[in-house]
């Protein structure tokens, strides 16, 4: 009985809608693009945050780390796990059943068919795969014997390397090729689009690289640790059992006694971290305010159709129908509406979601392969709950009120559609709520807008477009010593200054001239009662010949020259802003000052101050409290050691080079590799870009987020201002008569057009007082996270909110001025006559 109902009600309202065209039409396309914001974000955040990757028991996996305690938060802390640490808590740990470790987005050197390129790899215990639940398809995985120093590296091959690189070809199974200096034999290759940790295009035992050493070992390498947790086993347990070793780990190594705290957090949040996490929900919330003005907007035209439809319910009403199917009947047509706005809406997610997912895969750091944005049955279980909450929000207040409507009145005001003052009341507050939303999504798209823009016009003191920067990697197949990869170098700049191609060149370790390095320092002489009291400062290592090749001037002292080194002499050169900020008008020639690490327990040895130099920006281009005071040391020193001189063989380096004449620095990239594999005929380059490019590749990440919160702002203007027309002109019909009797009674055509605008003006101001209270007060509520995601903006910018109100204010007028001037055109006798 009840579907056989639905069904002539259902029946019903079809016929309604097919006859009230322009209206079904208008609520579909409204309704389908806020269905379309909530279903792509939605499928952003399941990719991102919920889904994770593929692996049998996932909830098992957990992501280990040793950290600071001091200021520690699950949002910023400071984690450390060596090779050692680990070789350690892997014989102590009981919490879990596997345990191993890895390093992703790593360089690998690969030499095939005699070609040299960089790969993305990962290196792994040899237990890595078994812990996951996978294994390859073809071949075999990592033995322990495989995962020993000083042995052949085994590799495993993506399923993409394998297709690109020998051709799918099955009988790669045991050849041998050059990864990092040394042959190995290809043993496996993994399942179709498995690349995790991120993107890795292979995989190879981490102590065949990187072994256990000393704890004294300046060189010594981190990794990261995933655990799975033994059955019964909680976080809190887990947490506490890692505390356990973190604090004899600290006992027994003073020099480790930095990291005392174990941290054991779900693996999937170690990919994310909460400031991802904030940003997806904050995007989803937006979203959910755009679908929020969409269903305001049906709403209101829902109560325009009760209005109009008045005398229809009211003869149903007295032939007999109750109000429950009343009720039912304009929910079942509001139904009707909001599934076809969600067909449409799925139809449009399914393309904004590719683009989103194929924008975000053409960055230059782009997200692990195995979080996919897609519309999969989850995501569509989200579209079937906002469909039914665009069926129920947008149509049960106008249901509700048009069905409690008496019948008797309605018929003898003979169907003038007179709206009651509750719906003028709601309809009016709809608007006003419209206002108010767009109004916070247009701060924050500005906002945003406003930090790529600075972003992307930094004066960073030097031509970032009339350089090339190349990074290069020395593994220790080739270069197992400090003292080689030191003689490398030496090499290197001389083949390049011989060059009749280079006008100036240097080598530096800013990675991709973006990143650096920054930490605490002390100044000879003055007293510090704890780390957070020492000023904070850049640093940068370069060889002789880099502030000629970027232009800088030496202000005071001298340049380095290829004789510096903390063998002989630790030295530095500082920047102005160094110098000013720590010795005023003083001149810094011959102080000293020393980096400090571990949060005060690893003090590096005292340097010289040799020279001062003009600025240019050391930071890379995001959020950030500090300032540009920074400090060069030689190319060959080591930053942050335990006080002990040594020659540091960089292992990863930057090349700076100036081209000579006319040429282009963006097409000297394959002479610069001649260059190179004159010295190394197996030393690919990677990363060859201007810094320009380089730094607009960083920025431009974040304006995938800024155009998308610029299409939510946009969205919601539109659909507020379609909204504001919408009961404005509604609100003018129904005023017909009154305007009539008031120009028959002497009103001049201003005063009526006065009387609309000064409405349209009363739900701007309501609108934009609760708007921009609203986005102020979460500005200042969470002021210290949103300086963290702006760029030199703040968070609650003047011109920002008054440019926000006065666009409003536009729109609002120009939303208003047509039903307004309508309204002026009003002949006294028609109206008067207008039933």
């Amino acid at each position: 009985m009840l579907a056989q109902s639905f069904i002539q009600d259902l029946r019903i309202g079809l016929r309604v809608l097919v006859k009230e065209k322009s209206f079904c039409a208008l609520s579909v396309a409204v309704l389908a693009l806020g269905i379309c914001a909530v279903t792509t974000q939605f499928a952003v955040i399941n990719g991102v945050l919920l889904r994770g990757p593929a692996f049998p028991h996932p909830h098992e996996l957990v992501d280990v780390q040793l950290v600071d305690p001091t200021n520690f938060s699950p949002a910023n802390f400071n984690g450390r796990v060596t090779t050692t640490d680990f070789v350690e808590l892997r014989a102590d740990q009981n919490f879990c059943s596997a345990f191993v470790a890895y390093l992703n987005g790593s360089t690998v050197n690969l030499t095939h068919n005699g070609v040299p390129q960089r790969l993305q790899g990962s290196y792994v215990t040899h237990d890595f795969f078994r812990a996951l639940g996978v294994a390859p398809v073809l071949g075999r995985d990592f033995l322990p014997e495989d995962d020993r120093p000083g042995i052949e590296k085994a590799i495993i091959l993506s399923d993409a390397l394998w297709k690109r690189e020998f051709g799918g070809d099955p009988r790669v199974i045991g050849t041998a090729v050059r990864v990092n200096g040394r042959a190995g034999p290809v043993i496996g290759v993994m399942p179709p689009r498995f690349h995790f940790p991120a993107n890795e295009e292979l995989w190879i035992p981490v102590n065949t690289e990187f072994p256990p050493k000393e704890r004294s070992d300046r060189n010594i390498q981190t990794v990261n640790v995933i655990g799975r947790l033994r059955p019964g086993i909680t976080l809190e347990q887990a947490n506490a059992a890692m505390t356990t070793l973190a604090r004899h780990l600290a006992a027994t190594y003073p020099e480790d006694k930095a990291f005392s705290l174990g941290y054991v957090r779900p693996l999937l949040e170690s990919f994310t971290g909460q400031q991802i996490t904030v940003t997806l929900y904050v995007m989803l919330a937006f979203c959910g305010g755009v679908l929020a003005i969409a269903c305001a907007n049906v709403m209101n035209m829902q109560f325009a159709r009760a209005t109009l439809r008045a005398k229809e319910l009211a003869v149903r009403s007295s032939l007999g129908a109750t109000r429950g199917r009343l009720l039912r009947q304009m929910l079942t047509e509001s139904l009707v509406v909001a599934l076809l706005g969600a067909a449409l809406g799925t139809a449009l997610a399914f393309w904004a979601t590719d683009w989103v997912d194929a924008t975000v895969r053409n960055t230059s750091n782009p997200p692990p392969a195995w979080m996919v944005f897609d519309v999969d049955l989850p995501v569509l279980a989200g579209v079937l709950v906002a469909t039914l909450i665009s069926a129920i929000g947008s149509g049960l207040v106008p249901a509700f009120l048009a069905s409690r409507a008496d019948a008797v009145e309605v018929l003898k005001e003979s169907g003038r559609g007179n709206s009651s003052r509750a719906v003028t009341v709601v309809t009016r507050g709809l608007v006003v709520m419209q206002i108010l939303v767009a109004c916070v999504l247009l701060i924050a798209s500005l906002l945003q807008l406003q930090s790529i823009v600075r972003q992307l016009h930094i004066d960073y003191g030097y031509d970032t477009g009339g350089l090339l920067s190349a990074r290069l990697a020395l593994m220790e197949g080739d270069y197992p010593q400090n003292e080689s990869r030191v003689v490398f170098f030496e090499k290197l700049l001389r083949e390049l200054r011989a060059s009749p191609q280079v006008d100036a060149v240097a080598l530096t370790n800013r990675f991709q001239m973006v990143f650096s390095g920054n930490g605490p320092i002390e100044l000879e002489g003055r007293q510090y009662k704890d780390d957070k009291d020492r000023p904070q400062a850049n640093f940068e290592n370069v060889t002789d010949g880099y502030f000629a090749t970027t232009g800088q001037k030496l202000l005071e002292g001298r340049d380095f020259t290829a004789a510096d080194n903390d063998l002989k002499q630790p030295v530095a050169i500082v920047n102005a802003t160094f110098a000013r900020a720590h010795f005023g008008h003083e001149s810094p020639l011959g102080r000293r000052f020393r980096p400090v690490g571990n949060n005060g327990t690893l003090f590096d040895q005292w340097r010289t101050i040799v020279g001062v130099v003009t600025d240019v920006r050391m930071l890379a281009p995001f959020p950030t409290t500090n300032d540009n005071a920074g400090y060069y040391v030689p190319f060959t020193a080591f930053v942050y050691g335990d006080g002990k001189p040594v020659m540091n063989g960089l292992q990863f380096a930057t090349i700076l080079v100036k081209p000579r004449g006319e040429v282009r620095p963006e097409t000297f990239g394959p002479a610069l590799q001649r260059i190179v594999n004159r010295v190394d005929p197996n030393l690919p380059l990677y990363f060859v870009a201007t810094p320009k490019t380089n730094i607009a590749a960083f920025v431009n990440q974040g304006q995938i987020l800024v155009v998308m919160f610029g299409v939510f702002g946009a969205v919601a203007v539109l659909l507020a201002s379609v909204g504001l027309y919408g009961i404005t002109s509604f609100s003018v019909n129904q005023r017909t008569q009154e305007f009539g009797i008031r120009m028959a009674l002497g009103a001049d055509p201003r005063m009526i057009l006065g009387m609309v605008l000064r409405q349209g003006a009363w739900q701007l101001a309501l609108g934009l007082a609760l708007g921009l209270g609203l986005a102020l007060a979460v500005a200042f509520a969470f002021d210290s996270g949103l300086r963290n995601n702006l760029f030199q903006v703040s968070p609650h910018d003047p011109l920002t909110y008054l440019a926000v109100a006065a666009l409003l204010a536009l729109v609002t007028l120009l939303a208003t001025i047509v039903p307004a001037r309508r309204a002026t055109r009003v002949d006294p006798m028609i109206a008067l006559r207008t039933e």
